[in-house]
């Protein structure tokens, strides 16, 4: 740039032009910093994230009470083994999850109610996750409910 500069400099003051584009900094810096303490903007926003999330928890639960009604007693011993890495998920869980589904032939069209919150989960890798752990967390409610009848033998039932 400073090569490119020597040949056109002194068509323009460079000084009042380095002045002007500073200012202009300056200046959207200065809206920016205004209109998030002004209007509260930040916490607005963060209290819309809570309750989309909280949505996205709620429909994964729900989703996982549902689909326990086709896993095997060996799936819900599984995830109840993995349920401490559940914290740890990637992004990627949501197709994981999906996989699985299909290969308990839980039907698609059950999966997710509202065409819009399909988007989010498209478009957002912290809802896909949160929608996985709570998912997880839906089932392991199930087997938390039915556990200890499932373990009796039946001499003891």
């Amino acid at each position: 740039m400073f090569n490119r500069l020597q040949s056109v400099k002194r068509h323009f003051n460079v000084s009042a032009v380095c002045q002007r584009s500073l200012e202009q900094a300056i200046h959207c810096q200065e809206l920016k910093h205004h209109l998030t303490e002004q209007d509260g903007l930040v916490e607005r926003l963060r209290s819309e994230k809570q309750v989309l999330l909280h949505t996205v928890w709620q429909e994964g639960f729900e989703l996982g009470i549902r689909s326990s009604s086709k896993l095997s007693y060996e799936n819900f011993r599984h995830f109840e083994r993995v349920n401490p890495i559940a914290k740890h998920l990637d992004e990627d869980v949501l197709d994981y999850l999906w996989t699985f589904l299909d290969l308990k032939a839980y039907p698609q069209q059950a999966r997710l109610h509202d065409p819009d919150f399909a988007y989010l989960l498209e478009s957002d890798a912290q809802s896909r996750i949160v929608f996985a752990q709570a998912w997880l967390e839906g089932v392991l409610s199930v087997w938390q409910t039915i556990k200890e009848q499932v373990d009796l033998f039946p001499s003891q039932s």
